[in-house]
């Protein structure tokens, strides 16, 4: 789950940086086509994504199931279990603190309540999306049977919960806390946007 979160995010951070690309120079909007083109991939790949985060079906490897079973065995995420994790280094006081950061002073085990809140802000953030992929990508459905597309910002919206509670549960689980599973990229990948991609010359270049 954690790598195909990464992708999913780098993949946001390229369609952003390629709206402000368009932003600073229109002229790349003229025709449409390979922008359009674009922008329906992009919401259809990520929009898939985020839906198998999602997933309630038995058997699936999706964040809602995980949490689901976590539900299911209460007491499974324990204080105990976790600082152990931390020893020898860097010990169990760091351990202690960060389970209680996490999930609260003093507490032994991660309470059921906790979960249960931290499924419901993965179903609310995700339910537009999800409607959309199982309406209009999955299956394809009369019109009527959905409202309303989902917006950009509540696809961002949905990414940035999936994010945060996969953190929260990798740093309970792992012990390996990170703030965000994007990753920074190692090069800049809009070098490839600064030289014209078909040539003067090119067979598919019509010319002047």
């Amino acid at each position: 789950m954690r790598r195909d979160l990464t992708s999913l995010l780098a993949s946001q951070e390229i369609f952003w940086d390629l709206q402000e690309v368009a932003k600073q120079n229109p002229k790349v909007l003229l025709p449409g086509d390979f922008f359009d083109w674009m922008c329906s991939n992009y919401v259809a790949t990520v929009s898939i994504g985020i839906r198998s985060f999602t997933d309630q079906s038995n058997g699936s490897h999706s964040l809602w199931r995980m949490l689901y079973e976590i539900l299911e065995n209460p007491g499974i995420i324990e204080r105990a279990a976790h600082v152990r994790m931390y020893v020898p280094a860097p010990g169990a006081e760091y351990g202690h603190s960060t389970f209680d950061n996490v999930v609260g002073p003093g507490r032994a085990f991660l309470p059921q309540q906790a979960i249960r809140t931290d499924l419901r802000r993965i179903e609310d953030s995700s339910e537009r999306v999800r409607r959309f992929v199982n309406k209009r990508i999955a299956h394809r459905n009369s019109p009527g049977r959905i409202r309303r597309l989902p917006r950009f910002n509540e696809i961002d919206a949905a990414l940035r919960t999936l994010d945060e509670i996969l953190c929260k549960y990798n740093l309970l689980l792992t012990a390996q806390g990170m703030a965000s599973l994007k990753a920074t990229f190692q090069h800049d990948w809009r070098h490839v946007l600064w030289e014209p991609w078909i040539p003067k010359g090119s067979p598919l270049h019509p010319g002047d």
